[in-house]
């Protein structure tokens, strides 16, 4: 059996934490919440299984604290501060549109996971939504601001929800896309083009 130090840094405590949360993700990725065990993912970290109980409590409590570390979006704010700078609404729009499209592609895995699961397990995989719904909340101000200042039109909830599931879907539903119609540059650009187009205030 493995064993660990009984006292470990801080650097060493993170590291343990990261290494538990890198399994638990490949784990969950490929199994689910109810295929993956304590013991795999103890086993694929390289620590004791106690070291797991030490850490998180219990499994649904590492689940939950992996899919908040991999999923959650505390760079949102500065973000928006930054596109909020560019000149016009068409680069901003694209700005945040690529963004979201590179965000959504690091954490397909999980959210393809997450969303098998929504029927089967929905206490399990409320948390995997978290990160989500606070985006959409910012990016709801985010298009307030817009349409306060006349740019846009339409209410801002429904702006940001259209706005997300045109990414969201662009990324999680591939296969239903032509690959060869057009890039993936020239699908976001168009996505915006398209969005703006029904979004513009005239």
């Amino acid at each position: 059996m493995l064993r660990e130090p009984e006292i470990l840094g801080k650097s060493g405590v993170e590291d343990t934490r990261l290494r538990i949360f890198a399994a638990t993700r490949a784990l969950y990725a490929s199994k689910g919440s109810r295929g993956t065990t304590t013991r795999e993912i103890a086993e694929r970290a390289g620590v004791n299984e106690a070291t797991l109980f030490r850490h998180f409590g219990t499994k649904g409590q590492l689940l939950s604290g992996m899919l908040d570390y991999y999923t959650s979006t505390p760079h949102i704010p500065e973000m928006l501060e930054r596109v909020s700078h560019l000149g016009t609404i068409e680069e901003q729009l694209l700005a945040l549109a690529f963004s979201a499209v590179e965000s959504l592609r690091r954490k397909e895995d999980l959210i393809k996971m997450s969303m098998a699961e929504e029927l089967s397990n929905p206490e399990g995989c409320t948390c995997a939504w978290r990160a989500p719904t606070e985006a959409r909340r910012m990016l709801t101000e985010f298009f307030a601001a817009r349409v306060a200042s006349g740019e846009l039109r339409g209410e801002a909830h429904l702006l940001s929800r259209t706005f997300m599931s045109l990414f969201f879907a662009l990324v999680l539903a591939r296969g239903i896309w032509d690959d060869e119609a057009a890039t993936p540059d020239e699908a976001v650009t168009t996505m915006v083009d398209i969005f703006l187009n029904g979004a513009r205030a005239h």
